[in-house]
């Protein structure tokens, strides 16, 4: 078979075929982003075109899939093998669509060239500017993990060098800024004071996700990848995220702060923000006892079941949050003892068992074992759903609860309880 032949043959193969057309689209668009055969398409949603063209060609099974995937250099040796003839993707997709792969024209090796300037404009360049300051540990990490931790940056550099340059020297200048321990600003304000742009440094933001690396060797910990995290992260290095995006409802915090006081007296529910807690010296519990509840309809029924009465409740609906968390550790410090209460399935064991491996024996479960499962399972409606065969549990009173749980296959809401879970509080508490 000739060259020309055979690429006509497979040409007209995937042209005669509408179900390789999204396929074809996009192994372009990567091929002319990388210049070589890296990285797969994904085709979300396939149509029936799409499964019958890919299951034939591929000799597989590709029905009734959400999310297909292909790798570009997968369908390249997919075509030497049925076609018997060592032709390029470049040029199957260059003829296919009648267009030359412009975008990326230079070698491979003129990429790496390009790489390789960046680290060296950063060895060479940035780092004696900051090799007696704090920022000088983390260029040096930047420069041990350039192809694979930093690869976004680097890979961006032969197009913006001068934008990943700046974003280089602004993270160092933010490094060397950060607050003393014990200080708190808030990120828009440190942004605004040392970059002059009060956004530059969020989570979301082009610059974001760079600061949080060096944020992250600045500390030792892992780099956070959802928000929790990166809020948590910012807190350490005396950052305070702003907004609302870490919160808790509370009654019965006493805590040296106006609006706490006031809640507190009249006996009504009132939300904190993680700025709000960040402010307080410290923070008890009535009786030194905090009663966690997961569920935030049970926490509302016991606040009316309980009202006029001391007592202390926090709703932790949205998980072990930073402000939760640093609540429950003012709480501790104070001498108090967590009691957690939630409903009996996966998020809620996953929950209980995040406070235990915070707070360890200051942790106790409260109607949250194999005897008020037992009772609450016979009225349960809700099937657990099959997708958690992975989690696991540190507490062992949680771990038996998990395996009864997978057992019995049935979650269960912990409103029933909420007659008991109030006779509890009021015994604990001696209240009358």
């Amino acid at each position: 078979m000739s060259t020309s032949n055979g690429l006509a043959e497979i040409i007209q193969y995937f042209k005669n075929d509408s179900g390789f057309e999204r396929l074809m689209s996009g192994m372009f668009d990567l091929y002319n982003r990388y210049g070589r055969c890296f990285s797969a398409v994904r085709l979300s949603r396939p149509t029936i075109d799409e499964e019958k063209a890919l299951s034939k060609f591929f000799n597989r099974d590709y029905y009734d899939q959400v999310l297909i995937r292909i790798g570009l250099a997968e369908f390249e040796r997919q075509v030497h093998k049925v076609f018997k003839h060592e032709v390029s993707l470049a040029t199957i997709l260059e003829t296919y669509f009648g267009r030359t792969i412009t975008s990326y024209s230079e070698p491979v090796s003129d990429t790496n060239r390009y790489k390789d300037a960046f680290t060296r404009t950063i060895r060479d360049n940035v780092l004696p500017k900051y090799e007696e300051t704090p920022a000088a540990a983390w260029l040096v990490e930047m420069l041990a993990h350039m192809r694979r931790t930093y690869r976004q940056w680097a890979d961006q550099y032969p197009h913006e060098p001068d934008n990943v340059l700046t974003m280089v020297s602004d993270v160092c200048e933010a490094i060397n800024a950060l607050p003393q321990a014990g200080q708190l600003i808030r990120l828009s304000d440190f942004a605004a004071q040392y970059l002059d742009d009060s956004r530059a440094l969020d989570f979301h933001s082009p610059m974001g996700p760079l600061f949080l690396r060096a944020l992250a060797h600045r500390f030792q910990l892992a780099v956070p990848t959802v928000l929790e995290d990166s809020i948590r992260l910012y807190l350490q290095a005396g950052l305070l995220s702003d907004g609302v995006l870490s919160q808790v409802t509370v009654r019965g915090i006493k805590a040296e702060d106006e609006a706490c006081i006031l809640y507190d007296q009249l006996g009504e529910a009132h939300v904190l923000t993680l700025e709000n807690i960040c402010r307080l010296n410290s923070a008890s519990a009535y009786g030194e006892k905090v009663f966690v509840i997961e569920n935030p309809h049970v926490f509302s029924a016991l606040c009316e079941r309980l009202s006029g009465q001391n007592c202390t409740l926090i709703c932790a609906s949205g998980g072990l949050n930073p402000a939760l968390e640093r609540l429950l550790e003012l709480c501790v410090e104070s001498g108090a003892t967590i009691y957690y209460a939630g409903n009996i399935d996966y998020k809620g064991l996953t929950l209980a068992d995040k406070i235990y491996l915070r707070f360890g024996k200051q942790f106790i479960p409260w109607r949250y074992g194999k005897a008020d499962y037992e009772m609450l399972f016979s009225g349960s409606d809700y099937l657990l759903p099959d997708d958690r065969k992975d989690l696991a549990m540190h507490n062992e009173d949680l771990a038996a609860l998990l395996s009864l749980l997978r057992k019995k296959g049935k979650s269960a809401s912990s409103l029933p309880l909420v007659g008991l879970l109030a006779e509890d509080i009021r015994a604990m508490l001696g209240m009358e």
